[in-house]
């Protein structure tokens, strides 16, 4: 009986030997790719056309729609809503808020503009064509940014590392938060916002930063840095404060960027790496630790042993001793008087 119960451990000794290696192979992977930063590749975009901005503009949203420019300005005592020629760069409609408002971003959402503040918790709506105020909602907290997309969805900005998407029925209800990632790790101080249709992403720039960041609306992952620091010491002077305003062109899918006080507008295209940013998601998503189920992990244990030459000896080993106690019969019981015998 001592015999057969060392056989018993030796063999479950040799097979847990065996499976270890396999466990141990899939933990390290995951926590691999855990540790692995997102890579965001950084992007200095060119000036494919200028057009002059007024440089006492406090610039905090941009749009653009039906070939006009919608700037929102700000400052308290300075904050306006206004409607710049796309030709000229002149100023051709203006509608300016009361002192105890400071402007923040814009966005076109249902043939209307809206139009954040700062501090103040409300937002203003304005009718398009004659930038009359035709209604206003609540802010819960400060209002940065603001965009809308091809579905109608709304994401606004406060400053913070998330975007909140608000109710377009509801301008006051927040539906859901979305965090944002550089390579992993929360990023501050998002600001004005876009949100091209085509491309199905988010833009934002960084406050007190030359830069924008190319946001997937799914992951909350930056795919794209563009640094437009170059741009400012070309065309830029000391006056000029950071970037902050981002409108996209759907008939020639390029931006118009601007900052405050710049003391112009630039065409740009910063759609070189959108497709690239929705594939690495769907790479990201297929490696997910969740797919890996009890089923799939069996399957990957019985594949690696047929895979690993230098086990088969070990499961022969393993197979022997089982196969061997299940066919040999044990030895007949000895007499009493034989025992006695041998003693």
């Amino acid at each position: 009986m001592v015999g057969q119960g060392r056989g018993h451990k030796s063999v479950l000794l040799l097979f847990l030997i065996l499976l270890f290696p396999s466990f141990l192979g899939i933990v390290s992977s995951d926590s691999t790719s855990d540790s692995e930063p997102n890579y965001v590749e950084v992007i200095f975009p060119e000036a494919i056309e200028i057009l002059p901005h007024d440089n006492l503009s406090f610039t905090q949203g941009l749009a653009f729609l039906d070939g006009k420019l919608y700037e929102s300005t700000g400052l308290y005592g300075e904050s306006s809503l206004r409607v710049v020629n796309i030709t000229t760069g002149e100023i051709e409609q203006i509608t300016n808020l009361s002192e105890t408002y400071f402007a923040e971003g814009i966005s076109v959402s249902n043939n209307s503009i809206i139009q954040l503040t700062w501090r103040e918790n409300i937002g203003f709506i304005y009718n398009i064509s004659t930038l009359e105020n035709i209604g206003n909602f609540s802010i819960n907290g400060e209002g940065w940014g603001i965009c809308t997309t091809e579905s109608g969805n709304i994401w606004l900005s406060d400053g913070s590392f998330q975007l909140s998407k608000i109710d377009p029925n509801n301008l006051s209800s927040i539906l859901d938060t979305l965090t944002i990632y550089y390579e992993n790790s929360p990023i501050n101080r998002l600001n004005e916002l876009e949100c091209p249709f085509d491309s199905g992403l988010i833009y934002s720039n960084i406050w007190l930063e030359d830069k924008i960041l190319a946001i997937s609306p799914s992951s909350g992952n930056v795919c794209s840095e563009y640094d437009f620091s170059e741009i400012r010491q070309q065309f830029e002077n000391n006056n000029s404060k950071e970037l902050n305003g981002i409108a996209y062109d759907s008939q020639s899918s390029l931006f118009w960027i601007t900052g405050k006080n710049w003391s112009n507008y630039y065409l740009v295209d910063l759609e070189a790496n959108s497709e690239d940013c929705q594939i690495s998601e769907k790479l990201d998503n297929c490696c997910n630790n969740d797919n890996f189920s009890p089923f799939k992990i069996i399957l990957l244990i019985i594949v690696g042993i047929f895979f690993m030459p230098f086990s088969w000896p070990i499961f022969g080993m393993i197979f022997y001793k089982i196969f061997r106690r299940q066919t040999q019969h044990p030895p007949p019981p000895r007499n009493i008087e034989e025992l006695s015998e041998e003693r």
